[in-house]
């Protein structure tokens, strides 16, 4: 008797919607402000370390006089950019303010928005090797 394995349209959608198999290419793993969230951005509104703010209160937003550093006021369900994401880019862009909301309580970000996105980098895949066998030398 011969059993015949059939793929269903099922099966192929849980396959094909593994991590591993994924091209990595993009990184849609943007993070939502649970609550009013102020972020560290520089004078072309590129987020940096929060510490280059730490002139500035979150709550006040006045300025330690001179500073080339401005927080950026997110709102609660807001996009959370990443270190070196513009605030001008689409997926934040109009959910802040360099001005905080009257009677507003900012908090800072969440540490695990506190690094550079980056796209996956290859090391190569299945049976690939960092160094080849047979030759006869080693």
């Amino acid at each position: 008797m011969k059993k015949q394995l059939t793929m269903t349209t099922a099966m192929a959608a849980a396959l094909a919607a593994l991590p591993g198999c994924s091209s990595g290419d993009d990184w849609n793993g943007d993070v939502y402000a649970s609550g009013d969230t102020a972020v560290c951005v520089d004078q072309q509104g590129q987020r940096v370390d929060d510490d280059l703010c730490q002139s500035r209160s979150y709550y006040s937003g006045h300025s330690g006089g001179g500073n080339a550093f401005l927080w950026y006021y997110l709102g609660r369900s807001s996009a959370i950019p990443y270190y070196g994401e513009s605030i001008r880019d689409p997926r934040y862009a109009g959910h802040g303010s360099y001005q905080p909301r009257p009677g507003a309580t900012y908090a800072p970000a969440p540490a695990h928005t506190r690094m550079t996105r980056s796209a996956a980098v290859s090391r190569g895949g299945l049976g690939s090797s960092g160094r080849s066998f047979g030759g006869g030398r080693s």
